[in-house]
């Protein structure tokens, strides 16, 4: 069974654009509403589309995400 990253990429910047999505973190209102009641795979799948549309540039918003990420990832690997 695959480690899933189930933590939230909330960078603490929340912010949305007119399409209802978080500037910092790419995920939608609704997505940050429900993410305790989404499964492990729903969870994953959003890291996935958040690191590609909000975490593969060099900002600082940026690499804070990808750092959160590994740091997910280093803690899900040691449990």
């Amino acid at each position: 069974m695959p480690d899933f990253i189930t933590k939230k990429p909330c960078i603490d910047i929340c912010e949305f654009n007119k399409h209802d999505i978080c500037k910092a973190c790419g995920r939608t209102h609704e997505e940050k509403k429900s993410w305790k009641r989404l499964s492990d795979e729903d969870k994953q799948a959003i890291w996935t589309r958040v690191l590609a549309s909000h975490g593969s540039g060099t900002s600082k918003q940026e690499k804070t995400l990808r750092a959160l990420y590994r740091k997910a990832q280093e803690k899900s690997a040691r449990s």
